[in-house]
């Protein structure tokens, strides 16, 4: 059970034990923290959300540049950024705590579906998925959202309805695709109990206001953030020929073949009346949860959003779930009236463990190791500072340029904000370039190496700082 009830726990004598929550995020936290000590460092987003933190402590937030605005985040790196260099540490601790915490939360659910068998299976895949380990790795808010949402779902099972909706707030200040179910819970709470009409009136007006605020705050439109939305990358599904089947087809890429089989097996046995008792109508909200948000995504690639497949992982760590769920039950059918004992139980588990982690456990090395090209960067790009000069003598020589997507890393490490770090050395001099691969396997480093009359001011790694002032100091 998610959270036990204090007088239940009295009852059968073990109120000393520690409640499920507590482990669970402690034990993310410290495994998180451990993570910390292998090469570790946020990608794109997480730069500027570490970069807003700050800013927002400076009272000069500028949300002009950068990725589309995220409350939640913001919030950690806003507290964060009184802890100075460590916040993108802080950051990637919570990060990597959430997409830990989905795990045993994603084990919850699926064991309150099916069994210990599905839990595992589930536990498994979720843990192995490329896209998990490389988004939590990296600091993208993903994995965490997937556990917040497992979370709000497990407290709503067990009648905790305020940190349910609590929860599911955070949801929806993580993704908006979670707005719409937000908004249903929130009339669901209110026609079963109408004296919450203050809280849960609360609580919605709160998603707006923390969503478009600051973004009329740092950008002075609202709605920046979905306008940048709509300004995806060349390799997005918007662009394909079909952008809502495209969306479908990634989403289903994600989850591993036995999953999939799972989920029909769900389906099958949901409309044919034949799950487990109490548990069919579980199995279909999940369902309907996933789809619908698929489907949301489908409508708003089609519409001009990028329809990144990180904005499918919720729907796929939830198909996950029931997939799991799908092939104990069909399994159980068909085994009904034969021998079950721990051996079987044991050889079961196994077996799905296999089917549901073995289909993409090839992949995590790849990841893995762009985690740690990235890490190598982080830690490079703040020693390249250092050996040319200083973020103060640097901000002299000039306007900053680099990589696109290395912006708001240097923005970070000058202290400027990411609208003063351009990406064409030539539109404006003098200038100080950095120079960098900003993945391995890149051809040349960005901005172009050609030094154009720039003197080389240091080089560390694969960064290399070029300048229109001397060596020292002087234009």
């Amino acid at each position: 059970m998610l959270i036990e009830p204090r007088t239940d726990a009295l009852r059968r004598g073990v109120a000393r034990r520690v409640p499920v929550p507590v482990a669970i995020v402690a034990g993310s936290v410290v495994l998180a923290a451990l993570s910390l000590l292998l090469p570790s460092a946020p990608t794109y987003d997480p730069w500027a959300w570490i970069v807003w933190g700050r800013e927002i402590t400076e009272l000069d937030l500028d949300t002009v540049d950068g990725p589309s605005w995220k409350p939640l985040p913001v919030l950690f790196t806003t507290v964060f950024a009184l802890a100075g260099d460590a916040a993108p540490d802080l950051w990637l601790l919570v990060a990597r705590a959430g997409a830990i915490a989905g795990v045993p939360l994603a084990f919850l659910l699926a064991h309150r579906l099916a069994g210990p068998v599905a839990g595992a299976a589930v536990a498994a895949g979720l843990a192995l998925a490329p896209w998990s380990v490389r988004n939590g790795a990296l600091g993208n808010s993903e994995g965490l959202l997937i556990a917040l949402l497992f979370a709000t779902i497990l407290a709503h099972l067990d009648r905790r309805r305020g940190w349910a909706f609590v929860l599911a707030l955070s949801v929806g200040m993580l993704r908006p695709e979670a707005w719409p179910f937000v908004g249903l819970y929130a009339l669901w709470l209110l026609y079963d109990e109408r004296r919450r009409l203050p809280w849960v009136a609360a609580g919605l007006l709160s998603l707006p206001v923390v969503w478009l605020g600051p973004e009329l705050w740092g950008s002075g439109n609202a709605l920046r953030a979905s306008d940048r939305a709509q300004q995806p990358n060349p390799d997005s599904p918007a662009f394909a020929d079909n952008p809502a089947l495209e969306v479908v087809d990634n989403a289903i890429g994600m989850i591993p073949w036995a999953a999939v089989a799972g989920v029909v097996a769900v389906l099958v046995l949901v409309a044919a009346r034949r799950a487990p008792r109490g548990r069919g109508a579980l199995a279909a909200g999940l369902a309907a949860i996933a789809a619908t948000w698929i489907v949301l995504v489908a409508l708003m690639t089609s519409n001009g959003f990028s329809g990144n497949s990180r904005y499918l992982m919720p729907p796929a760590a939830l198909l996950i779930v029931l997939g799991a769920a799908g092939l104990v039950w069909a399994v159980g059918a068909v085994w009904r009236g034969r021998p079950r004992g721990t051996a079987v139980l044991a050889v079961a588990a196994v077996a799905a463990i296999v089917a549901f982690a073995a289909q993409d456990a090839d992949d995590v090395p790849d990841q893995l190791r762009g985690v740690e090209y990235q890490a190598e960067l982080a830690d490079g790009l703040g020693r390249v500072v250092e050996k040319a000069g200083g973020a103060a003598r640097l901000r002299g020589c000039g306007r900053a340029y680099t990589n696109p997507f290395l912006v708001p890393q240097v923005a970070w490490h000058l202290d400027v904000h990411a609208q003063q770090v351009d990406l064409d050395p030539d539109e404006e001099r003098p200038a100080v370039v950095f120079h960098v691969k900003h993945v391995q396997s890149a051809r040349g480093r960005a901005p172009a190496w050609a030094k154009r009359g720039r003197t080389e001011l240091a080089r560390e790694g694969t960064w290399i700082v070029t300048a229109d002032c001397q060596p020292g100091g002087s234009r």
